[in-house]
């Protein structure tokens, strides 16, 4: 009965490792959870089973195989992908295995204690971590840090490797506590996911919440011009009648006034920005206005073409930056905000200058050894992930990123390369 209980927790436990280390390279795809737990239900009931029935290792490594593998082909079509793992996912698994045996001793013939299957899922959990790590940092995704996690299994596993070397309980009781830490282990693992996921989703609608604003906002900017567009279109014979008058009195001065007052009116004062991009016009209207009614100067010059596509990672930069200036020039007496952006022949190049208060939070960055600026704010969680942001997509586009503070004056220069086209605008977006 024991050994039915500590083998079928091992294997749920091994089983939910199993998914995150699929997550880890095929994170990405969104299969259907029912079928998700479908294929874990018969991959945990088939092994377990096979596993207590027979104790052949080839049937063992078999089931595994088959059942990663199922697991696997919910998240990609591609053979080669899931050969590949499949194969990965199996070869951590029975590298810990084989590390467990070795290391506490197993002579040929012994039967496996089964504290040793405990032992063995917790190293293949502390290889998770690791794994989760590491592809985060190729990927340059920004995660919560996991890495401290390891300390959970690390430490259970320690505590067990003592108690098996001094043999002072009875194999029950080592048996019990040891599926007492695996399941405390699960436990804090769960709850790591579920606030992790609630943090997520705390984000996601602030930026939901900002952008609804923001489109609110734009929608507003257009009626009003469409209605001063409309407006004069109705007045046209009016117009047209008084510009013939001053025309045959030959009062060029006059006519050239008329025109210009008419011009005027068209202006609608709300519409800083009108490339024809919705999204970024969007942003950029909002901000400026934003800059308009809380800074004293405030001055802007956009040269953006319409054509422009695909362009969230510009709005992502232009928010971020725009936000971060507008908030440093709003705690000065200056409160001076300037912003360039011109798109020509496939460079971009944005200058953002702001008055602030001159204290400066630099970090040295660990890939490069560059020096990195930090948010000052007290919401470090969310305006970090928002700097970070906009440096990985300046490092997507091989473009470059100046900071320059210079007396009371803060200024950020990026120029991106994006002379490939607007299809690759996009690409990897689903890293941020």
């Amino acid at each position: 009965m024991m050994e039915t209980l500590v083998c079928a927790s091992t294997n749920l436990f091994r089983i939910y490792i199993i998914h995150k280390f699929i997550l880890i390279f095929l994170g990405d795809a969104r299969p259907d959870r029912k079928k998700e737990i479908l294929a874990a239900g018969v991959f945990f009931f088939t092994n377990t089973g096979f596993y207590l029935l027979f104790h052949l290792p080839w049937i063992n490594v078999l089931c595994n195989l088959l059942g990663i593998g199922s697991m696997v082909a919910l998240y990609t079509k591609s053979f080669r992908t899931n050969l590949f793992v499949t194969s990965s996912i199996y070869i951590v698994n029975m590298a810990c295995d084989t590390i467990t045996v070795l290391f506490i001793g197993y002579n040929q013939g012994q039967k496996v204690s089964l504290t040793h299957n405990v032992i063995t899922v917790f190293l293949i959990l502390i290889c998770e971590l690791i794994s989760e790590k590491i592809i985060s940092y190729r990927r340059n995704i920004d995660t919560v840090e996991s890495l401290l996690l390891v300390l959970a299994p690390f430490s259970s596993m320690a505590v067990l490797l003592f108690m098996v070397y001094e043999r002072r309980q009875a194999d029950y009781e080592l048996v019990i506590i040891s599926l007492g830490l695996m399941f405390i282990n699960f436990i804090v693992f769960y709850l790591y996911n579920m606030l992790l996921k609630a943090f997520s989703r705390k984000y996601e609608h602030e930026l939901l919440k900002q952008w609804v604003q923001i489109y609110s906002n734009q929608l507003h900017t257009l009626l009003e011009s469409e209605a001063r567009v409309k407006n004069l279109r109705h007045d046209m014979k009016h117009h047209l009648n008084e510009l013939k008058l001053l025309a045959a009195k030959n009062d060029l001065r006059a006519v050239q006034d008329y025109l210009d007052d008419m011009q005027d009116y068209l202006e609608n004062p709300e519409e800083i920005v009108s490339s024809g991009n919705l999204e970024i016009d969007s942003i950029l209207n909002y901000m400026l206005q934003t800059a308009k009614r809380e800074l004293r100067s405030v001055h802007s010059k956009i040269q953006l073409p319409e054509e422009m596509a695909h362009s969230f990672d510009i709005t992502v930069i232009l928010g971020n930056l725009l936000e971060n200036a507008i908030e440093a020039a709003r705690q000065t007496e200056e409160k001076y905000l300037r912003a360039a952006i011109q798109f020509t022949k496939g460079v971009l190049k944005i200058e953002i200058e702001n008055s602030f208060h001159g204290l400066l939070q630099v970090q040295k960055d660990s890939k490069n050894g560059a020096l990195r600026l930090e948010t000052s704010k007290d919401d470090k969680g969310k305006h970090g992930i928002g700097l970070n942001s906009v440096r990985k997509i300046v490092e997507k586009y091989d473009g470059m990123m100046d900071v320059c503070p210079h007396g009371s004056r803060f200024t950020v220069k990026l120029i991106l390369y994006m002379a490939e086209g607007s299809a690759n605008f996009d690409k990897n977006i689903a890293q941020f």
